[in-house]
This record gives structure tokens, C-alpha cells and sequence, in this order.
């Protein structure tokens, strides 16, 4: 009982996290134009599976709903259950907003429940 109570603090706690995120996020991109950039959309999977086709299917959406639209460029990088590309992205994105990370619960969920 006391694992699952942890279980679910952590993953409470970290949907709060992610929404305080997009709240903080929504005021910096008003103030950002995108124009004449590339915006590299990492996907730690492969080409062909479900995150990849959903990234390809919405970077073109995404491309026109920022300021400026600028290109968006799905980059795959597999390997190791998707460790291999969110440990790239957070080792080496800028904080710039050109690199974004596309990624599923099978990456997020073993951190926050500290498996």
C-alpha cells in the first residue's frame, strides 16, 4: 500500500509539473518569433512507429501555429527504449526553443517512479 501511494504521488506530482510547465511556456513564446528557423523535433524511436508517424503528421500543424512558422524537422534517434534521444536532448538542447522532444510514458514513467 505504501509503494502505491508513492507511486501515485510521484505521478501526480509530476502532471502538475508539466502543466505549471505549459502555463510558464504560453507567455515566453508570445514573445518569440520563429522566422527563418529550423525547429529539430527529437523522437527517440524509430522511423515508422506511432510516435514518429505522430510527429510527422503534426510538424507541419506545429510549423504554422508558431510565430513566424518556421520549419519543423522530425530527427529520430532510437536506441536503448528511447534513453538514447532524451538523454541527448537533455545533455545538448540549448534553451532556445529550436529542439523539442516527442517522446511517450515508456520514457517518462521508469524516472518518476524511480525504476
Amino acid at each position: 500500500m505504501n509503494k502505491l501511494r508513492r507511486t501515485i504521488n510521484k505521478a501526480i506530482m509530476g502532471v502538475a509539473l508539466g502543466t505549471m510547465t505549459l502555463g510558464f511556456s504560453h507567455s515566453a513564446l508570445a514573445e518569440t518569433d520563429f522566422s527563418n528557423k529550423n525547429i529539430e523535433w527529437v523522437i527517440p524511436f524509430s522511423e515508422g512507429g506511432g510516435s514518429d508517424k505522430w510527429a510527422r503528421f503534426y510538424a507541419p500543424l506545429l510549423s504554422e501555429a508558431l510565430p513566424g512558422k518556421p520549419t519543423v524537422v522530425v530527427k529520430n534517434m532510437p536506441g536503448a527504449g528511447s534513453t538514447k534521444g532524451a538523454n541527448w536532448f537533455a545533455s545538448r538542447a540549448k534553451n532556445d526553443g529550436l529542439t523539442i522532444l516527442g517522446t511517450s510514458g515508456s520514457t517518462q514513467f521508469p524516472f518518476l517512479l524511480g525504476e
